[in-house]
């Protein structure tokens, strides 16, 4: 078994690190919301709006949390880059980590090198989490729908 070179070690643990601090930010956020609705006063439209509003503004967070850490290895370590146009800023990396986020995959611009881990992980994550908001607004809605209308 090859030892594995150390910015390949750089890239797992910088992506382990990103994704625990993802599900970490998504259950707060979720139980942050859970307990706003619960005790708002508000109608039930502004209740609901403020659900949907507050589930997007998560994923926004954890979509640039990816896209920050891709630009910081990829532009200030030089681990792995991203090609498909001649030159990317900051907002490109965030673009390609709400693309992958999403699973989307336009295919435009596309990961090489080892930082290829992290955007990998990060389908994975974006996936699992969508789905854990999905679960979530659609629990939320059922407790909610019916009492508020």
């Amino acid at each position: 078994m090859a030892i594995p070179y150390p910015e390949h070690m750089t890239v797992v643990v910088t992506t382990f690190v990103i994704v625990v601090a993802a599900v970490l930010l998504h259950y707060e956020a979720l139980w942050v919301i859970s307990r706003q609705i619960e005790k708002s006063k508000q109608s039930h439209r502004h209740r609901i709006l403020g659900m949907a509003f507050g589930v997007i503004m998560t994923h926004i967070v954890e979509i640039w949390l990816f896209g920050v850490t891709g630009w910081w290895l990829i532009e200030q370590l030089g681990i792995g880059a991203l090609k498909g146009y001649d030159s990317f800023n900051v907002l490109d990396h965030i673009y390609f980590s709400a693309v992958t986020y999403t699973t989307v995959g336009y295919g435009d611009i596309y990961a090489t090198g080892p930082v290829r881990f992290l955007y990998g992980t990060l389908s994975l994550t974006g996936f699992v989490l969508i789905t854990w908001s999905a679960s979530f607004t659609f629990i939320e809605m059922q407790k909610h729908w019916r009492v508020g209308r």
